[in-house]
């Protein structure tokens, strides 16, 4: 990937794939797999929100300290 490309978010990405189940006629394999990959993403964001969150508790935590 080039550096002035622009990358998708793991939000974005999922609304991308779930616009190909409604755009494109797939079997019930490749549905599937795309729904599989939308889950795949939504967990990764959750999972990136609730570390963003711990850190900034952890920041906050540290201020009170010193």
């Amino acid at each position: 990937m080039q550096s002035n490309e622009k990358t998708l978010d793991d939000k974005k990405a999922a609304t991308v794939l779930l616009g190909l189940i409604g755009k494109y006629a797939l079997k019930g394999e490749e549905k599937e797999a795309v729904k599989m990959a939308v889950g795949v993403l939504s967990w990764t964001s959750l999972a990136g929100s609730r570390i963003k969150k711990l850190k900034d508790k952890r920041d906050r935590d540290a201020k009170w300290q010193v």
